[in-house]
């Protein structure tokens, strides 16, 4: 993928590779950059996915600047401001369009071909972005990303106007999600596009999530653990723990159970090994050696797969993919 972007600095700002400070959250493989003014900072680090592109960047402000960007592609962004307890005001140059990026609050922006500036504080400040495929909402799933489908619209319309949508929750625990990407991006291996992909499917479905939960219709809370539990488990298959769905929704693991028991009439652990047992039905077949399917799929180990699947099903796992294969005509 080309860069949908340039970034554009005033003449104060020099490059250096012997930056005076070091990037909050460094990520693995990406090409790093930074620039100095006598008082500022800036570093950047982008990667490319081919069809999905991240960059991240970090901001030392000792003097409020105005800095330039030039959008040469026009794309969605899927953008997290981190760190810094202040909004950045942000305008388009050449039409009326002015957008915040808000503390703790994810965004939906479509970006058209044109100049931009946005206005930094006093402060230290993080950017991380995604470019977005507008190609991947598609019906039926589009339904139930209505808010920002305003955007989709503008990007395969190619509209000369830029939108936003509505700002949603970006707490600690995404944060933890976006670092999960930094860690494990490496272009040496032919699957790192689908990593990020993936990664950023999952990201998308989680804004969603933290949408809903804040303007959507009142749901309770087992109804939104179900859907967490069904995107968790589809990201992360046995890492999925019952702990992180309590954290993702903002209340206790004691709490999140009684709930749910209450109101589906079962226990939220058992839904969450019926699910992960979906989940390795769609995925176990793909691989020849069990190393690999364990790994994909969460488990520490061949060892490990193979006691969830016994105790679940009382088949090993070679038995289990035959019956998953000749259950698919495969």
């Amino acid at each position: 993928m080309i860069s949908p972007y340039e970034l554009l600095l005033t003449a104060d700002f020099v490059y250096t590779d012997q930056a005076r400070n070091a990037v909050r959250y460094p990520i693995r493989h990406a090409r790093q950059q930074a620039w100095q003014s006598p008082v500022n900072q800036i570093s950047e680090q982008l990667f490319d996915g081919r069809y999905a592109f991240l960059y991240y960047y970090e901001a030392w402000i000792s003097e409020p600047i105005t800095i330039y960007f030039k959008v040469k592609l026009p794309d969605l962004h899927l953008s997290y401001p981190l760190l810094g307890e202040q909004q950045i005001e942000g305008s388009r140059l050449d039409v009326p369009f002015d957008f915040s990026l808000l503390p703790g609050r994810g965004c939906y922006f479509y970006l058209p071909c044109g100049s931009y500036s946005l206005q930094l504080p006093i402060g230290r400040h993080i950017l991380i972005g995604f470019v977005v495929d507008a190609g991947m909402f598609r019906p039926p799933a589009m339904h139930s990303f209505a808010f920002i489908e305003h955007l989709i619209q503008a990007k395969k319309e190619g509209s000369p106007l830029p939108l936003c949508a509505v700002a949603f929750r970006a707490d600690p625990i995404t944060v933890q999600y976006l670092l999960q990407v930094f860690v494990r991006l490496n272009p040496n291996t032919l699957d790192n596009e689908q990593l990020l992909l993936a990664h950023l499917i999952f990201l998308i479905n989680l804004s969603r999530l933290h949408f809903l939960a804040e303007y959507g219709p009142a749901q309770h809370l087992a109804q939104r653990a179900q859907h967490a539990l069904e995107h968790l488990i589809r990201h992360a298959g046995a890492q999925a723990h019952i702990q992180e769905v309590a954290q993702l929704l903002g209340t206790s693991p004691a709490n999140l159970s009684r709930e749910y028991r209450r109101y589906w009439d079962k226990r939220i652990q058992d839904e969450r090994n019926r699910l992960l047992l979906d989940h390795i039905e769609q995925v176990v077949w793909r691989y020849e050696k069990q190393a690999t399917a364990a790994y994909e799929m969460g488990f520490a180990g061949p060892s490990e797969l193979n006691r969830f699947i016994h105790k679940m099903t009382g088949l090993t796992t070679g038995q289990f993919k035959t019956y998953v294969q000749e259950k698919l005509h495969l």
